[in-house]
């Protein structure tokens, strides 16, 4: 019986043991991008103040863009990103890691809804597209308590998120930049 409770703590112990090395691996060799962002929901009565970070490359049209385009819920894709001016932005979709040339990242994220039109405010009629919203595993972030508010009601400049991706796709919040400036570093160790 005793052992039984020792081996269940060991495993568990490891488990967690794993998810912190998977994600200070992931922290320590990742390539650094930039991500477009806008916080949305600051507060959690259960967890504290964080940010929800929407981020321009979490809704795709994938008619615009290169590679697979048949998902559904829950797959697996993998977004090849390239730097433009200020940041990375999509130029493919997989659903398999497609290895990235020089110059390029894969960020890995899941499908978590598909629609075949969006609202087009311009011609005020529905627009036939292919559109994926995606997440990375990187849409929360927990700030100091109090501090949450203060970053939603940003009105004037600009929110961006420094983001560590692994050769697998994996990635990791390294910073919030607030107009252009570290505000928040995240170290795991």
């Amino acid at each position: 019986m005793i052992a039984r409770v020792i081996l269940i703590l060991a495993l568990q112990t490891i488990f967690l043991g794993g998810m912190v090395a998977k994600k200070q691996y992931t922290h320590n060799t990742g390539t650094q991008i930039l991500l477009e962002t806008q916080p949305i929901d600051p507060r959690s009565l259960f967890r504290g103040d964080y940010v929800i970070l929407n981020y321009t490359i979490s809704t795709l049209d994938l008619n615009q863009l290169e590679g697979d385009n048949e998902f559904r819920e829950h797959d697996d894709i993998y977004v090849k990103l390239r730097k433009g001016e200020l940041y990375h932005e999509p130029i493919a979709v997989y659903h398999e890691h497609p290895g990235a040339e020089s110059g390029e990242v894969v960020i890995k994220g899941e499908v978590n809804y598909i629609s075949d039109q969006r609202w087009d405010q311009a011609t005020e009629q529905y627009a036939k597209v292919l559109e994926a919203g995606i997440e990375y595993g990187i849409e929360n972030y927990f700030v100091p308590e109090g501090e949450g508010r203060e970053l939603e009601r940003r009105t004037e400049g600009k929110v961006d998120i420094r983001v560590a991706v692994d050769q697998a796709g994996n990635s990791g919040i390294k910073a919030i930049l607030v107009d252009g400036e570290e505000r928040y570093i995240e170290t795991l160790f």
